[in-house]
């Protein structure tokens, strides 16, 4: 369990020094790396689910206090946007252009790579030394998500982490190929 959460830290402080710093996300495929397939969550290697009436609690004491002005970068909205952060199954086609992800059957997401709008989000998808790293901006909020093959490509490992004038949201979510 110790050592569990020490790589998580990790992670996530490496993702903040290291994503940040690169500008240019290379929009060709990389050899070997493939999402297409089901994947399921392994529960005990991930982070919960967030809780959004506590993140929504949180922030409308912050915006009582005075902490937080800006109510449309709640995280409790950011969260509906990034459904890996709830899902239980994943449902993936990728192409050398673009993928579809579907997250329990529910929710469609399309991601292309390079800078595309979509919605109210700039999204800027593509591989950073190895890992899919998808970058979305939607006013003061900013997420990122890091999706990383392991074991082979039976473990996919995807790091979220969304920053808003409210409640930040940093996840760990491991799923492993059907």
């Amino acid at each position: 369990m110790p050592y569990r959460r020490s790589w998580r830290l990790l992670t996530f402080g490496l993702a903040f020094l290291v994503v940040p710093a690169c500008n240019a996300l290379d929009t060709n495929v990389p050899r070997g790396f493939n999402l297409t397939g089901d994947w399921v969550l392994v529960r005990d290697a991930s982070d919960a689910s967030p809780d959004i009436d506590a993140i929504r609690r949180r922030e409308d004491r912050d915006v009582v206090r005075g902490r937080q002005s800006d109510a449309a970068a709640s995280a409790a909205f950011a969260v509906q946007d990034f459904p890996v952060l709830t899902a239980t199954r994943l449902e993936i086609e990728q192409d050398d252009r673009s993928m579809g992800m579907r997250f329990d059957g529910v929710d469609y997401r399309d991601i292309s790579w390079g800078e595309r709008e979509r919605d109210l989000w700039r999204v800027h998808a593509g591989w950073f030394e190895g890992d899919l790293v998808i970058r979305s901006v939607r006013g003061g909020t900013r997420g990122r998500e890091v999706f990383a093959l392991e074991r082979n490509g039976t473990i996919l490992r995807v790091t979220v982490s969304i920053e808003t004038g409210g409640q930040d949201v940093r996840s760990v979510r491991v799923f492993q190929r059907r």
